[in-house]
């Protein structure tokens, strides 16, 4: 090949380059922010699973506490309310709330309801999640 047209060719890809290193920095730059709105995703998921097993723990925490006390909680037909257990509502989740209440007092079942805001989640139903659970004591 001879010189003049070697110079044609070089002339006719000046920039392309540069252009490639564009198009490469625009692809690189939308997977670095899909990637940034991935971990927002995992840690919003990993806050409210934190928020259900602290809500769960308690709820389990309540019912053992009325098995241990069968006798006197079927008698009275009422479990009260523990401060150690509002204060963990208070402390452990944003805008938490415990209620306890007998469905079946011949049987012994109580219904036990953990409720706490989750403004992350915009599906939680009235921006909050319970938990509920029922159980024989």
């Amino acid at each position: 090949m001879s010189q003049p047209i070697r110079n044609m060719i070089a002339r006719r890809q000046a920039g392309t380059t540069l252009i490639e290193v564009l198009v490469t920095i625009l692809v690189l730059s939308v997977g670095l922010l899909g990637l940034a709105a991935l971990q927002g995703l995992s840690l919003q998921a990993g806050q409210s699973a934190y928020y259900r097993t602290q809500a769960t723990n308690l709820a389990y925490e309540v019912a053992d506490f009325a098995r241990v006390n069968r006798s006197a909680a079927i008698a009275a037909c009422d479990l009260p309310v523990l401060d150690s257990w509002d204060n963990f509502v208070a402390t452990q989740l944003p805008g938490g709330d415990l209620a306890i209440q007998f469905t079946n007092c011949d049987a012994g079942e109580i219904q036990v309801t953990v409720t706490w805001d989750e403004e992350r989640i915009e599906d939680a139903v009235n921006d909050g999640e319970q938990l509920v659970i029922t159980t024989r004591i």
